[in-house]
């Protein structure tokens, strides 16, 4: 357990000092706080995880929260658009995107919802059943992002699924569901 937020700390200390990330110094030491507490140790709870949502704040520019909300919502959709076996092995193949999904995100995000005075209530509600593309422009909309960010989150999003070895008839499944034709 030391040894996995010894990881995490290391990993957002090193993100935090690249300029292309939108994660700043103190986003990555209050995250790190942050797991450390236990408050939002289920958002980085492995490494396939973390990297999902270290990809995603890089090359999209947006807040932690927003990276691990929009992850959350997109695949609470996931999960209520895929058979049971599809999205049990998903989960399989990428450890910790489980405690990702739909309002699991949202307890994911622990402390980093009281700086910036984010309704968890609202997030709660909005990320809780995403069952179609009408809810997930609303949890993101939720974030503070515009639904357009749907289209820019899912190609990183299945870029990533993919290079961790989910095969590619569930990413083209993926793809239908989020609206980017697979």
């Amino acid at each position: 357990m030391n040894t996995m937020r010894a990881i995490t700390l290391a990993t957002l200390t090193a993100l935090a000092a690249s300029p292309v990330l939108a994660f700043n110094l103190n986003d990555a030491v209050n995250a790190a706080s942050s797991l450390q507490n236990g408050q939002a140790g289920n958002a980085a709870s492995t490494p396939q995880a973390a990297g999902l949502l270290n990809n995603l704040g890089g090359q999209l520019k947006v807040t932690p929260e927003q990276a691990v909300g929009g992850t959350g919502a997109m695949l609470g959709l996931a999960k209520n658009k895929l058979s049971s076996s599809d999205y049990s092995q998903l989960s399989q193949q990428v450890p910790g995107l489980d405690k990702l999904a739909g309002a699991n995100a949202v307890g994911s995000l622990g402390g980093l919802l009281g700086k910036t005075g984010t309704d968890k209530g609202a997030l709660t509600s909005a990320l809780g059943d995403v069952k179609n593309t009408n809810d997930l422009n609303n949890a993101f909309g939720a974030l503070g992002m515009d639904s357009g960010m749907v289209g820019q989150f899912a190609p990183v999003i299945l870029q990533y699924l993919g290079q961790q070895g989910v095969g590619g008839g569930l990413l083209k499944t993926l793809g239908g569901i989020w609206g980017t034709g697979g």
